[in-house]
């Protein structure tokens, strides 16, 4: 049987030298991408897809979403989605590593402040009218400035409106969202924490271990991880594993011992066990009962 796998895609990702960016054009992008966007995959940076029209669904880990007119969705890493190969798509799509913003330790702070890329809810932004004008100025912008490959500040600039971008939505979303009670230092550990989680999930980590990487303790990691999250930092760990499981089982046919192995289960036995009590049956009818949905 061949083995099918989630397929990952980089952004010149052995070229570092090479700009860390792109723009596309939705409806370009589309035809020489259509096979791409149509099957579940990942990425291995960030992606902003703009929606200029109400058209179709864009699947993103297991929800559905509407597209919607002025729609923009955020994606994270390692994030599997797909949306519909239909030729009607309007807008456009940014792709681009944390590199091309982190051009110093000071902006490490800044790209983590970004909850739309963390968020555990909508993984959109409904770009109010009142903005659209600026935000279609920005992506404008851009898309003139990738005709100036050889002026002198041209990564800069793109940089530079890919932050402003990023923090006008940032704004917006923080007006509608209520006030955290969450201390920005400890906000900050929050999103070292989900960074951190996410490039170790794998390695069967325990709570100390995180601590430890963090440099606080495991009773204050849990304590602002709760406060951000109302879960525990094992919860949270936990629910990291379950969906790559998720993922694995239902976008590949990767047997389960494999899958195990994967995520740093050294008895495939025990992580089967770990499922069933996490998601209420083996993975083996979580696999079948998904088959018979999709």
């Amino acid at each position: 049987m061949k083995k099918e796998q989630i397929k990952k895609y980089h952004l010149r990702k052995d070229e570092q030298k090479k700009r860390q960016f792109d723009l596309f054009n939705l409806a370009a992008y589309k035809e020489t991408s259509c096979i791409q966007i149509s099957k579940p995959h990942s990425h291995s940076f960030y992606q902003i897809i703009w929606f200029k029209n109400n058209i179709g669904k864009h699947h993103i880990d297991f929800k559905s979403y509407d597209i919607k007119e002025n729609r923009l969705f955020f994606l994270a890493k390692n994030q599997v989605h797909y949306y519909e190969n239909r030729p009607d798509y309007k807008g456009y799509s940014i792709h681009f590593n944390e590199s091309f913003i982190l051009s110093n330790k000071t902006d490490i702070n800044f790209f983590l402040t970004y909850h739309i890329f963390n968020t555990n809810e909508e993984p959109y932004f409904q770009i109010p009218e009142r903005l659209v004008n600026q935000i279609d100025g920005f992506f404008t912008q851009m898309e003139d400035e990738l005709n100036n490959t050889e002026e002198f500040g041209h990564e800069g600039i793109l940089s530079n409106l890919l932050k402003s971008l990023l923090l006008v939505v940032e704004r917006e979303e923080r007006k509608n969202t209520k006030s955290s009670t969450i201390i920005p230092n400890h906000k900050t550990t929050y999103l070292s924490f989900r960074d951190l989680l996410e490039n170790n999930f794998y390695k069967n980590w325990t709570v100390a271990n995180y601590a430890d990487e963090l440099a606080v303790s495991t009773k204050t990691l849990n304590n602002l991880i709760k406060k951000q999250t109302s879960k525990t930092v094992s919860q949270t760990i936990v629910d990291r594993i379950i969906l790559e499981a998720k993922r694995k089982l239902t976008h590949t046919n990767t047997y389960v011992n494999e899958i195990a192995f994967d995520l740093g289960f050294q008895d495939p036995y025990y992580f089967i066990k770990y499922f069933k009590k996490h998601v209420g049956y083996p993975p083996a009818a979580f696999r079948k009962t998904i088959s018979e949905n999709y």
